[in-house]
């Protein structure tokens, strides 16, 4: 059998006409890095064959999912370098300053997101339509639901559940990391 290259257009085309999770695929068979992280974005587990198995078996031959499935790699973000863009413009109390940087996304292969975020003295208003974990860096975080007011300095973790109308603020400046869930928390809704 010829062998065949697999690009990340491919994918999406099969992953649409096959309405399937399983690719099998040759063992000569070659898919881009693109394709291979459209394949995982969408759900679908791409399988090379062995030589001289069946070309669609009944059931897949996974001997321990791991060693089969590709990881995506490692991914390390060094937080000096991160530089953070404007976010929610309009949102905040006039003169607050929100800056944003999503540094972990779905296209990392990951379903959770996560990110850096800044605020300059004041306020800013925001519902969410994920769950999200706050970490402070420095400064101190305050956030609002309702008539409850949480307080965190550095260090501090703070858990926002889905459905949360909030306010993030600050008396002076915070820098946090936040941990969203799913990935696409800014598609979400």
């Amino acid at each position: 059998m010829p062998r065949q290259l697999f690009t990340a257009a491919d994918i999406r085309r099969i992953a649409r006409e096959q309405k399937s999770e399983l690719l099998f695929l040759s063992p000569d068979d070659i898919v881009t890095p693109e394709a291979r992280d459209v394949a995982r974005e969408l759900g679908l587990q791409l399988i090379h064959q062995a030589p001289g198995a069946l070309k669609i078996p009944s059931q897949p031959q996974l001997s321990g999912s791991l060693a089969q499935r590709s990881l995506p790699p490692l991914k390390m973000i060094l937080g000096s370098s991160v530089i953070m863009d404007p976010f929610g413009v309009g949102l905040a109390t006039p003169g607050t300053n929100v800056r944003l940087k999503d540094v972990v996304t779905s296209s990392d292969g990951s379903s959770m997101a996560a990110g850096f975020m800044a605020l300059d003295k004041g306020e800013f208003p925001w519902t969410l339509t994920y769950d999200e974990v706050d970490i402070v860096l420095d400064g101190e975080l305050i956030i609002t639901r309702g008539n409850t007011a949480v307080h965190a300095g550095p260090g501090d973790v703070i858990f926002i559940p889905k459905g949360s109308s909030i306010t993030f603020g600050t008396p002076d400046k915070v820098r946090f990391v936040y941990v969203a869930f799913p990935a696409n928390w800014n598609e979400s809704g």
